[in-house]
């Protein structure tokens, strides 16, 4: 039985395991996990979240929906990126041709040079090294030994420094991104670190806006708020101090009575009257 049941399974299932599966290109499941929009035509997009949907039995009608809300918002540069695409693969493609033609090439003339080298040089010059030339090379070899050691010593140094950062990295961690129920306080700013669809309703008059952006969301503290971002890699901005969310999903937040709540889809759905946007 799948254990894969929601888009995020997918992305933690991750590129190779969907590849084996699906025989999509590397290139594109990674545009799709990581809502790359622009990456992607619509036929392409559609198609690929098709197949998704018949290999694993999902409903991806959400995901449809953000990619449709985005080429609202950025429908010129969606066409002209398609025939970029188009015009890069066929180059590519001649390109390798010709490249692989010219190392065909080269290959048989390094073949023919050494076969008629090794035709001419006598064997008995094999016979004739000296004992100066062996120690010659018993010193480049214990040479060569002793730089391999020091390699050695160098790359587990570097792998000691590396575990160290990533430990430092890890430390500075600010949110358990799976907890669901988090109180962000007197949140004024939502900082994104990458370019993100959000979409914003205001709740006491059901207006809703949307925008693709990596500027700051400023809140207007004096209404209550719904919010919904494309990815979770946010930066809350209060008085006190910031706090880093680091979520590749999409993340849905309530801005209620001076305070930011991080919702689950259904409360965000529940609050929304029943609809996803």
């Amino acid at each position: 039985m799948s254990t894969i049941k929601t888009f995020e399974d997918l992305q933690e299932l991750g590129c190779n395991s969907i590849h084996e599966n699906t025989h999509i290109t590397r290139s594109k499941i990674e545009a799709v996990l990581n809502k790359s929009f622009d990456e992607l035509t619509r036929v392409q997009f559609m198609g690929f979240i098709s197949i998704l949907e018949r290999e694993y039995h999902l409903d991806l009608s959400s995901l449809r929906e953000e990619f449709d809300a985005h080429a609202q918002l950025r429908p010129d540069t969606l066409n002209t990126q398609a025939s970029a695409i188009l015009q890069a693969q066929s180059y590519a493609k001649r390109r390798w041709v010709i490249v692989a033609i010219i190392g065909i090439v080269v290959l048989l003339g390094i073949a023919w040079a050494v076969q008629g080298a090794l035709s001419t040089v006598p064997k008995e010059e094999v016979m004739e090294l000296s004992s100066g030339v062996i120690e010659v090379v018993d010193t480049n070899v214990s040479e060569m030994n002793a730089s391999d050691t020091n390699a050695t010593a160098d790359i587990n140094g570097t792998e000691i420094n590396t575990t160290q950062l990533i430990q430092e990295q890890n430390k500075s961690i600010v949110m358990d991104t799976q907890d669901q129920s988090i109180n962000f306080g007197n949140v004024i700013r939502i900082k994104p670190a990458s370019k993100v669809w959000v979409g914003m309703m205001d709740l006491a008059t059901g207006e809703k806006t949307q925008k693709v952006t990596k500027d700051p969301i400023v809140i207007d503290t004096s209404k209550n708020w719904l919010f919904v971002f494309g990815h979770g890699r946010l930066e809350m901005v209060t008085p006190q101090g910031t706090t880093m969310l680091k979520e590749r999903n999409t993340a849905w937040f309530a801005y209620e009575n001076g305070v930011l709540q991080r919702l689950t889809r259904e409360q965000f759905t529940t609050k929304n009257n029943g609809s996803n946007w």
